[in-house]
């Protein structure tokens, strides 16, 4: 059961079997930021070919790095995904189902994890895993909150600042909670308005030599629309889709500020920064020619966005159609900071990147698990199996082809891995039973 204290927690994780390595001396840790978009499609930069909009910053973020071309979000809607990233497993382990479900305390996220090598935490903009008051659709949801001792928020899943929303926010109308003080974003754009946090929180722990993990979670482009005048302006022309364009160009512009502001610190050369989406195109977005959208188990609506820009590891940018998922930040991150998990913190659904950062993966080593509800889709190379059949993504024609009798053994084998897998989520989902309360509500 996760603890509340940062000493407790970490004596927690020893005997779960973490052990932080010693070697690694803190001028050598690298920062890791995690940044993502809210229903951003795949084809909504200009450097996977968007035809109007212009994304110059994200544009130079992929040319400087690593630019995943295959970066699959854990599940079709926000919430899942978000707790993917925490954990590194399916959320369907922790019945983390859909949009506004919550993610249990019982789970060990990246911000416990790295606070035990010594790094400050903290979290910035959405969050919509519970514990936050007035979140759209509620908290609670999923698992009830009396499933755990506290509320779920930023604050009790290892961030020592949070500055956070319970569910979207728009520019004109944001309510966010600074460590569970209620406050209100000036009226501007609002990526640059939780960017203004952000960077003056990294700006304390590069002045204090601090290691640190950043989460920037943008509610843009989600829905309804509304960007700040001086980023729609430039998409006038375009009339419905200004709005979207112009809360795009919003998060392209404060993920600048973000690199300048690294650079200007003087961390950027040893600092992880992501960016990602958190499932694929809502309304108004390009899943760029990717068959079905946002809410769907389909390419269009898991592939998203994917880049890593580290220029201490990544001397030499490429581009990589290895398949990737936001199940990998929480291995990836352990593995960099020689933190071991033992089987008890596990199953862990996400692989390690590190080996493909420095150029030694050619192939991913086991297939992804997408989930929707109880529908799943495995992810392996070119091979989606999904309802029990076998396909392959054809790239050129952005299309599936079955293939199911072309390869039986292939099929046979897919089918294996997701038997296992579901065997395995309800071996997870049993320590999650909840049952209803004599006055109609729901206990543990």
């Amino acid at each position: 059961m996760k603890q509340t204290t940062i000493n407790s927690l970490a004596a927690a994780l020893c005997l779960a079997g973490f052990g932080v390595g010693t070697a690694m001396a803190a001028a050598e840790k690298p920062n890791i930021i995690l940044c993502m978009t809210d229903d951003q499609g795949w084809g909504d930069t200009s450097y996977n070919g968007h035809p109007e909009l212009k994304t110059p910053e994200l544009d130079k973020m992929a040319a400087a790095g690593i630019r995943f071309d295959r970066f699959f979000s854990a599940h079709p809607m926000c919430s899942p995904t978000r707790a993917s990233c925490m954990t590194g497993r399916s959320p369907t382990r922790y019945k983390c189902m859909t949009w506004g479900n919550d993610l249990p305390l019982r789970e060990v996220t990246i911000a416990e994890a790295v606070k035990t090598a010594g790094y400050a935490t903290g979290h910035f903009g959405k969050w919509h895993l519970g514990g936050i008051p007035e979140a759209a659709g509620g908290t609670g949801r999923g698992l009830p909150e009396s499933f755990d001792p506290k509320p779920r928020h930023p604050g009790n899943q290892g961030f020592d600042e949070w500055f956070s929303n319970g569910n979207t926010f728009d520019f004109g109308s944001a309510k966010l909670y600074h460590n569970g003080e209620p406050v209100s974003l000036p009226e501007k754009d609002t990526s640059d308005a939780i960017m203004d946090v952000a960077l003056e929180w990294i700006g304390k722990q590069a002045a204090a030599g601090k290691p640190f993990l950043a989460v920037v979670w943008f509610s843009s482009p989600h829905g309804p629309h509304k960007a700040a005048p001086e980023y729609a302006a430039a998409y006038a022309n375009q009339k419905r889709q200004a709005d979207y364009y112009g809360e795009l160009a919003g998060v392209d512009h404060a993920m600048g500020r973000l690199r300048k502001g690294l650079r200007d610190l003087k961390v950027a050369d040893n600092t992880m920064l992501w960016f990602c989406s958190d499932n694929g195109a809502g309304p108004g977005g390009s899943t760029g020619g990717l068959p079905g959208h946002k809410k769907f188990l389909t390419e269009g609506g898991t592939r998203v966005p994917g880049i890593l820009e580290w220029p201490a590891r990544v001397k030499k940018p490429f581009a990589t159609t290895v398949p990737a998922c936001t199940m990998d930040f929480y291995p990836t991150t352990l593995d960099v900071l020689g933190i071991k998990t033992a089987g008890e913190v596990g199953p862990i659904d996400g692989i390690s990147l590190l080996p493909l950062i420095d150029g030694k993966m050619q192939q991913r080593p086991k297939p992804i698990p997408l989930v929707n509800g109880n529908a799943t889709r495995i992810v392996d190379g070119e091979y989606r199996l999904q309802n029990n059949r076998l396909f392959r993504f054809d790239e050129d024609q952005k299309k599936e082809i079955d293939i199911t009798d072309e390869k039986p053994d292939e099929n046979k084998r897919l089918a294996e891995v997701n038997k296992q897998f579901l065997e395995s989520v309800k071996k997870d989902q049993a320590a999650y039973k909840f049952k209803k309360s004599a006055k109609g509500g729901e206990t543990k």
